[in-house]
C-alpha cells in the first residue's frame, strides 16, 4: 500500500473524534445541570424567608375566616378523615386538634382600605 490510511483507519479516527466530542458535550451538559440544580436549590432556600414576611402582612390566620371548601381541602391535604359532613366550626376544631396552622385570611375578606394598606406595605419593602 502507498502509505495512505485505509478506510478502516479513517473510520476508526472518525469514531474516536466523535466519541471525544460526545464525551465533552455530556460533560458540559452534566456541569450545566449541576449548576442549574445548585441555583434552583439556593433559590428555594432563600425564598422561604421572604414568603413568611409577605404572609405576615395578611395577619394571623383563622379557620373561621376560611370557607368550608377551603377547610375541607386542608383536611384532605393533612389526611384527616371523617370530615365530609362536618360544618365550619367542627372542621375548625378538628384542624386545630391535629395541629394544623390556620392559613392567612383570604384576600376576599379584606376591605378596600385594608387592601390598599397591604399594597403600600409591599411597595415600601426593599
Amino acid at each position: 500500500m502507498s502509505g495512505e490510511p485505509s478506510i478502516a483507519d479513517l473510520l476508526e479516527q472518525t469514531n474516536k473524534a466523535l466519541a471525544g466530542t460526545d464525551a465533552r458535550v455530556y460533560r458540559r451538559l452534566a456541569d450545566h445541570l449541576q449548576r442549574t440544580g445548585s441555583a434552583l436549590q439556593s433559590l428555594e432556600d432563600s425564598q422561604p424567608g421572604a414568603v413568611p414576611a409577605r404572609a405576615a402582612l395578611l395577619g394571623q390566620g383563622s379557620f373561621l375566616k376560611q370557607s368550608v371548601a377551603s377547610l375541607r381541602r386542608l383536611c384532605r391535604e393533612h389526611a384527616i378523615k371523617g370530615t365530609s359532613k362536618l360544618q365550619k366550626a367542627a372542621l375548625a376544631k378538628v384542624l386545630e386538634a391535629h395541629g394544623v396552622t390556620p392559613p392567612p385570611p383570604p384576600l376576599e375578606s379584606f376591605t378596600k382600605k385594608e387592601l390598599i394598606a397591604l399594597v403600600r406595605q409591599l411597595l415600601a419593602e426593599p
